[in-house]
């Protein structure tokens, strides 16, 4: 085998064909994007796709795609496959912001019959642009979502749970400081706290 073959990003395996493509061509970031789009929507229930695309949205336009890439796959899996989620969620951390990541994190707590999962999101091809399950075309009350009721030591959990820890802290501290006597926010504080200390490196003894 030559040691000059063409090697695939690993963003784009089993898609295109090493054979199809020269050594000196390249795949065009846009039209590959295109194409997991076409494809999802020709055959929405092939995870393996889903996944790619996720994966390939974190390099794509600043990832500017990727909440509406996890959107579709939270979509077609509903409330199954919550490990795949879940881990798919962990690696997609770092390119989201602190709404997607609570977004995302409460659909795996609740459930997509509690509400979650009708939003439209930049980058999906499968959402159907609701903002709420089942809702009237009128209504006298405007409904709030799920996400904006939640309590903060739930907020909190989730980013223990998927996302950045620092966030987790800033709301539990804020939360105590509007209600002092909560003994289950101060809990969670002390625990994340001890939590923390315990990952942090410790500086190695000089050697004599």
């Amino acid at each position: 085998m030559s040691s000059d073959k063409l090697t695939i990003n690993p963003m784009l395996p089993l898609i295109f064909p090493i054979e199809s493509i020269g050594f000196k061509e390249s795949i065009d970031p846009d039209s590959a994007w295109h194409f997991y789009s076409h494809s999802i929507r020709r055959n929405p229930s092939d995870l393996a796709l889903h996944t790619q695309r996720v994966f390939f949205a974190m390099q794509h336009k600043g990832a500017s795609l990727l909440p509406g890439s996890l959107h579709d796959l939270f979509y077609v899996l509903k409330d199954a496959g919550k490990g795949l989620r879940i881990r798919l969620l962990k690696a997609s951390v770092p390119h989201l912001n602190k709404e997607e990541i609570l977004y995302f994190a409460m659909w795996i707590k609740v459930g997509i019959k509690k509400g979650m999962g009708y939003k439209w999101v930049s980058g999906s091809v499968l959402a159907d642009g609701l903002t709420g399950a089942d809702q009237k075309l009128v209504t006298k009350k405007a409904v709030e979502s799920i996400v904006g009721i939640i309590s903060p030591l739930e907020k909190a959990r989730s980013y223990m749970e998927y996302g950045p820890l620092d966030l987790a802290k800033q709301i539990l501290v804020k939360a105590l400081s509007k209600d002092k006597d909560n003994g289950a926010l101060r809990e969670e504080l002390n625990y994340l706290v001890k939590y923390t200390k315990s990952r942090e490196i410790q500086p190695s003894k000089e050697l004599s």
